[in-house]
């Protein structure tokens, strides 16, 4: 990985939303990078803030009627931890034309748990924002993943389009010629075309090729006489089709034999593979 990505984590890892192997391979970034080691401490510092943020909620006027509702009915039904107080009658009075219950501890206890309720809240809160950070991390993630995908398609694109073109303009130049390669037992299924202008600039374009092992790569050859002059080397893509553009030596322009061999991916001075394909004598 490269360090933005590690930065892009950093968020993730404040709210340990990242798997065992992404969390494994930050820290050993962390551990060598002080730029990340701040950043880090900022988003945990971020982190701890959110976490109290939230003011504590009141419960609705409906939430309250539900629990004095129970509550009496608990009481009615003779509940042992509700425990009745004896008040004097005046305190009687007050409480009968009121919302408050004559129980000593109940009550209390059950404000004081609607209290907490402000602290379920910052912890939505904070589930919330740990949820939509991880979607948008990875949501940024799959979004890289396909730019790059698509960058390297449009490269291959203008790759194939500049083919096209030189092929077009080495079959429209004036006095060109057609030389045709045929495959051999090597490659029976494969043929390839070299166009060349008086000038010598040539163009092969190959079709059906094996494709070439590891270290390995096809190169083509001017023969003249007995005698086999080096020309480029290239490779196919999956379909076994490859093109390449050379110079021809002055003396291959008018009498030569057309190869192509398999060499290592260098090139060689002499043939030292089997020949592929090759061009009538």
């Amino acid at each position: 990985m490269v360090h933005e990505e590690y930065k892009e984590m950093i968020s993730a890892h404040a709210l340990s939303a990242l798997d065992r192997q992404d969390e494994l391979a930050l820290n050993e970034h962390l551990s060598e990078c002080i730029a990340c080691r701040d950043e880090r401490d900022r988003w945990n510092e971020t982190a701890v803030a959110l976490a109290f943020a939230a003011d504590p909620a009141e419960p609705s006027p409906q939430v309250r009627a539900h629990l004095l509702e129970r509550i009496r009915a608990e009481a009615r039904g003779g509940q042992p931890q509700l425990r009745e107080t004896k008040i004097s009658p005046s305190a009687q009075r007050t409480v009968a034309g009121s919302n408050i219950l004559p129980f000593n501890q109940a009550p209390r206890n059950i404000w004081r748990s609607i209290g907490s309720l402000g602290a379920i809240a910052a912890a939505l809160v904070f589930g919330a924002l740990i949820v939509s950070l991880i979607v948008l991390w990875q949501q940024n993630r799959t979004a890289k993943n396909e730019l790059a995908r698509l960058s390297t398609e449009m490269q291959k694109a203008h790759e194939e389009l500049a083919v096209e073109r030189a092929a077009r303009q080495s079959l429209t130049t004036p006095g060109v010629k057609m030389a045709v390669l045929a495959g051999t037992k090597m490659a029976p299924g494969a043929h390839a075309m070299l166009a060349y202008d008086k000038t010598g600039h040539a163009m092969l374009m190959a079709k059906g090729l094996p494709v070439a092992p590891s270290g390995k790569a096809y190169q083509l050859w001017f023969i003249v006489g007995n005698k086999p002059m080096p020309g480029k080397v290239f490779t196919t893509d999956g379909s076994g089709n490859g093109t390449v553009q050379d110079q021809m030596p002055d003396v291959a322009r008018d009498a030569a034999v057309f190869a192509i061999t398999l060499e290592p991916a260098g090139g060689m001075p002499s043939p030292t593979g089997e020949i592929y394909l090759r061009s009538g004598s």
